[in-house]
């Protein structure tokens, strides 16, 4: 009698206990359900924003050459190729570049020959806040970082003498940007952008005579600053990946 009563208080004591255990563990299991979920809910937010890379060309600036508007007064941004990264949906980062050569050779007369010989290098690197309303439409907002580099040489060679000039001058700027994008396609866009950028540059010219050395000036440095205003003339064409 005595075995079998206790049996009893021990069977009366697990069927007592259960229910606590299941007490505690259903709203453990509960928690650890929607812990779960909510990580993967972060999880799929965090893999559906994707950053976004942008190539764009200068498509004015090609066209201007191409159709020789070299004589036209049409003011074409100087950036020709650059790219966009945006590692969030309204905030990304910008690079451009650009440049120009030329090379002339002249003969005004039998005695007379002109060479001339000049180049600029431009870029510029900056912030882009952008903003995308309707279907179609992008605009886009920041600030850039703006450089130049323009080497020239004039060479004038006459009967009497021979006369160089060289001249290195470089800036070193910053200024605002805005603009509008169209999107044609989810890889496919066109967009234009119109800036003001304020430069600090230095330039330093060096004359040299052959017939008259007295005349030579060795290096004469000069200081310049200047506000460049980019009029939105330039229409760049965008791939995305």
């Amino acid at each position: 009698m005595p075995q079998i009563e206790v049996g009893k208080s021990a069977k009366t004591l697990i069927l007592e206990i259960k229910p606590v255990k299941m007490k505690f563990i259903f709203p453990l299991f509960v928690s650890l359900f929607m812990a779960t979920s909510v990580q993967a809910s972060v999880a799929d937010t965090a893999s559906a924003i994707k950053t976004e890379h942008q190539v764009f060309l200068n498509t004015t600036f090609f066209i201007k050459q191409i159709l020789s508007f070299s004589n036209a007064n049409i003011a074409v941004s100087p950036y020709i190729v650059g790219y966009k990264c945006f590692p969030s949906k309204h905030h990304g980062f910008r690079i451009s570049v650009g440049g120009s050569f030329t090379n002339k050779k002249e003969y005004p007369d039998s005695t007379f020959v002109r060479i001339q010989r000049s180049g600029s290098a431009d870029f510029r690197a900056g912030y882009e806040y952008r903003y995308t309303f309707g279907k179609f439409w992008t605009f886009f907002c920041g600030a850039d970082v703006v450089g130049n580099y323009s080497p020239s040489f004039l060479r004038i060679n006459n009967s009497s003498d021979i006369v160089t000039t060289k001249t290195d001058a470089w800036s070193l700027g910053a200024g605002p940007v805005v603009g509008i994008q169209i999107n044609v396609h989810k890889h496919i866009s066109l967009f234009t952008e119109t800036a003001f950028y304020y430069s600090y540059g230095r330039s330093k010219t060096e004359l040299t005579s052959v017939a008259f050395p007295e005349l030579n000036t060795g290096s004469r440095p000069s200081i310049n600053q200047s506000g460049q205003f980019l009029l939105p003339t330039s229409i760049y064409f965008v791939f995305k990946f």
